[in-house]
């Protein structure tokens, strides 16, 4: 019988050789059998980015707006938007409804503009898993921006990044000790990148 989409409940019931009756509790699954969307480029001026270059003359007056507000480093944050979003050319967006998320920074929860449902890999103990996850969705990636600057000024689990943030190799660093992402390589893949792209160039320019 073809699976129809909808909503079901399954149960596990089973017989002991006592005769007892032993029942699960009861799992709704979901069943969808629509369109499944994908992540998407960022677009300029209709046209979607296709190169490193563009992606950081695109990001960078953001992020020395940014530096010049509060002292964030904008190499940091330029490579940070660079890791999560592939060089802008993979943004989130809801798997089910295609909404675009605006996300670059890779923020899971709600935002200005709700949510989206993406598939996502988490490390633990070494070993990686895809899972399914609700990440925040913004009306504008400036929105996007200021929620990543009020994360990481605001909250207190942050507190080690704040106190070296205008550094970007130590607060890159502290990003991974206060479990900003679970990949072990996180800090070191932002260190690279600014190291190959110069970025740290951008820094000076808050001096």
């Amino acid at each position: 019988e073809k699976v129809k989409e909808g909503v079901r409940n399954i149960q596990a019931i089973a017989t002991t050789a006592s005769g007892k009756t032993l029942k699960s509790e009861i799992i709704e699954v979901k069943f969808y059998m629509g369109e499944l969307y994908k992540a998407q480029p960022i677009k300029i001026n209709g046209k979607a980015i296709s190169t490193t270059a563009e992606f950081i003359s695109y990001i960078t007056p953001m992020a020395l707006q940014n530096q010049k507000q509060n002292g964030m480093s904008a190499a940091l944050k330029v490579a940070q938007a660079a890791l999560e979003t592939g060089w802008g050319k993979s943004i989130p967006v809801d798997r089910y409804s295609g909404l675009f998320s605006n996300n670059f920074f890779g923020i899971k929860g709600t935002g200005n503009a709700g949510s989206v449902l993406v598939g996502t890999r988490e490390e633990y103990y070494g070993t990686s898993y895809y899972i399914d996850d609700y990440f925040r969705a913004y009306r504008s990636i400036q929105d996007s921006f200021n929620d990543h600057t009020a994360l990481l000024t605001e909250r207190e689990r942050y507190i080690p990044y704040k106190e070296v943030m205008h550094n970007s190799t130590a607060a890159a660093h502290a990003l991974k000790r206060c479990g900003y992402a679970t990949d072990s390589k996180y800090a070191s893949n932002l260190i690279y990148l600014i190291q190959k792209y110069g970025l740290d160039e951008l820094d000076k320019q808050g001096i």
